[in-house]
Formats: C-alpha cells, structure tokens, sequence
C-alpha cells in the first residue's frame, strides 16, 4: 500500500497537500504545495524521497506554516513522520 496525497491544516489556515510526484525521467519524488488560508499558493517544494535531510527541510517548513512559529524538534518531527509516508 502506498499513501498518494495527504492534507494537513494548521491553526493558521494554511494547508499543506504532499503527494507523489514524478516530475522528470520517471524519477519518484515527494511533493508539497503550500496555500494560505485564501488557497492563494504560497510555495511548492520537490523532494527526493531517498534524501532524509531534504525530507527533514521540507518538514520544517511545513511546520513553521502550519504552526505559525518556529519548531521544537519534536513539532517538527510531528510533520516529518507524514512526510516519511511519501519516501516507501
């Protein structure tokens, strides 16, 4: 079983949608795209799904938009758990 798309909202408003995505060459990543709480877009990440530290960033940032502050590395870790989801 695989997850393909995922949405989370924060108390903020903003939501984040992380899916599977296959840009180029068939290469596997994970993607997020980030809206406000208008649905106004406000960032898009691509990842690798072998790279933990770059699965790691895009937590963060999911976090921090979500959140509306900046992470403890438990808060942070909270949202890394679903992005892990997208790199099996």
């Amino acid at each position: 079983m695989k997850v393909k798309t995922l949405t989370l909202e924060g108390e903020t408003g903003y939501t984040a949608k992380i899916t599977r995505d296959n840009p180029t060459e068939g290469l596997e990543c994970i993607m997020c795209e980030l809206t406000d709480k208008n649905g106004q877009r406000v960032s898009v990440h691509h990842v690798s799904k072998n790279d933990k530290e770059d699965q790691w960033s895009m937590s963060e940032c999911i976090q921090y938009h979500l959140d509306g502050c900046p992470g403890t590395h438990s808060m942070i870790y909270d949202y890394f758990r679903y992005v892990l989801f997208f790199a099996e």
